[in-house]
């Protein structure tokens, strides 16, 4: 119980410090006090060793916090950034500023027709994105037109997953909509692979 108690106070400590100085000041912090905990280590006596113990403890307790919230901020983002997208226009999207190169990005591979590059965000161990170069907004508003353009990006998805090494399978994913979680009114299909996908995807 005792211990318990502890751990919950260092955890307390520790998210304040976090929330107070945020990632870059956690970090100084510890490059600040790296003397002071060489010194404790080395200081004859338990009582110096295990003060820090104690404290490389609460370093420890922190940097999981920062991970933790991290990934709070990451989960359910792209459904939020959904809710908040513009559902298309005149204003560049990010997309095409990755056509025009005014962006970087991870290029795979690119034609006349399309451009293929790698997620930011991954989430799979390949994931990348095929994108046409015509502006076309979202999959519901593709027009009789451009069937064979949709059939070359599915062409070119299957060709990039099978240079990416996915062999045992992998999934595309087209978001259509604020209900459909799109983010980005560009008309994209998503690849992910490289480990087991589970379903229903959600």
């Amino acid at each position: 119980m005792a211990a318990a108690t502890v751990l919950v106070a260092g955890l307390c400590v520790a998210r304040r410090a976090v929330a107070v100085a945020g990632p870059r000041g956690a970090q100084r912090r510890r490059e600040g006090n790296e003397p002071a905990m060489n010194d404790a280590l080395h200081r004859p006596g338990h009582r110096g060793r295990h003060r820090a113990q104690h404290y490389l403890a609460l370093l420890s307790a922190a940097d999981a916090l920062k991970v933790r919230g991290a990934s709070a901020v990451t989960d359910g983002n792209e459904v939020a950034k959904a809710q908040q997208a513009a559902p298309g226009g005149a204003a560049p999207t990010i997309f095409s500023r990755i056509l025009d190169r005014s962006l970087p990005a991870d290029i795979l591979y690119e034609d006349q027709q399309c451009l293929v590059f790698r997620d930011v965000a991954p989430q799979a161990p390949v994931h990348f994105l095929v994108i046409p170069k015509k502006p076309i907004p979202r999959i519901s508003q593709a027009e009789e037109e451009d069937q064979q353009l949709l059939g070359h990006l599915l062409l070119v998805a299957k060709k990039t997953a099978k240079a990416e090494g996915l062999g045992d399978g992998y999934r595309l994913v087209i978001n259509d909509g604020k209900l459909g979680a799109q983010s980005v009114y560009h008309l994209h299909i998503h690849v992910l692979g490289g480990r087991q996908l589970q379903w229903p995807p959600g």
